[in-house]
């Protein structure tokens, strides 16, 4: 049990520091680097990790009755991921601005951005890949979101040095 849990934590770890999805697998979309507020950036790490549980959910459920027993090719299962957060995406639209528009005006402009993240996906098709379990899969992905939290927060404070200080604007960036 002890060493079901600690496998556990340190895949969690492993997933927000080691091989974090934005620093290590170069899974970063250009407009998430212009994030500003810190709001903006919590709200699209909550976003981002909520589309990788349900994703990774039903993936699970997918990889375990269907595409692991009959053999189905990675390639195949990305394209089912594919259309897996399109229908994800818009369910959580249509369920959001009937239920809580108040929430939906806050998230909106951020919920196309992270439904179809590269960072979900990926995060989805590596579990996929190395046929994790659901426990695994779920720590796996909070794990993931908090490294893109954790990311676009160093990116945040970098700028805002940068903005700060005598920096020539050739390495600006």
């Amino acid at each position: 049990m002890i060493a079901a849990m600690t496998r556990l934590l340190m895949l969690i770890f492993t997933a927000s520091l080691a091989e974090n999805a934005v620093f290590g697998r170069a899974l970063v979309t250009r407009r998430m680097l212009f994030l500003k507020k810190r709001e903006e950036v919590l709200t699209f790490s909550a976003v981002i990790t909520l589309m990788m549980a349900v994703t990774g959910l039903i993936g699970y459920l997918l990889d375990r009755f269907l595409f692991y027993p009959y053999g189905i090719s990675i390639y195949l299962r990305s394209a089912a991921y594919v259309v897996l957060l399109g229908a994800e995406y818009l369910i959580l639209t249509v369920v959001l601005s009937k239920k809580s528009s108040r929430w939906y005006q806050i998230v909106k402009s951020i919920l196309l951005l992270a439904s179809y993240n590269v960072a979900v996906l990926g995060t989805v098709l590596y579990c996929s890949y190395h046929r994790y379990g659901l426990p695994e899969r779920f720590c796996y992905f909070i794990g993931t979101g908090l490294g893109v939290m954790l990311a676009l927060e160093l990116i945040e404070v970098g700028s805002q040095n940068i903005a700060m200080s005598k920096v020539p604007r050739a390495f600006r960036g």
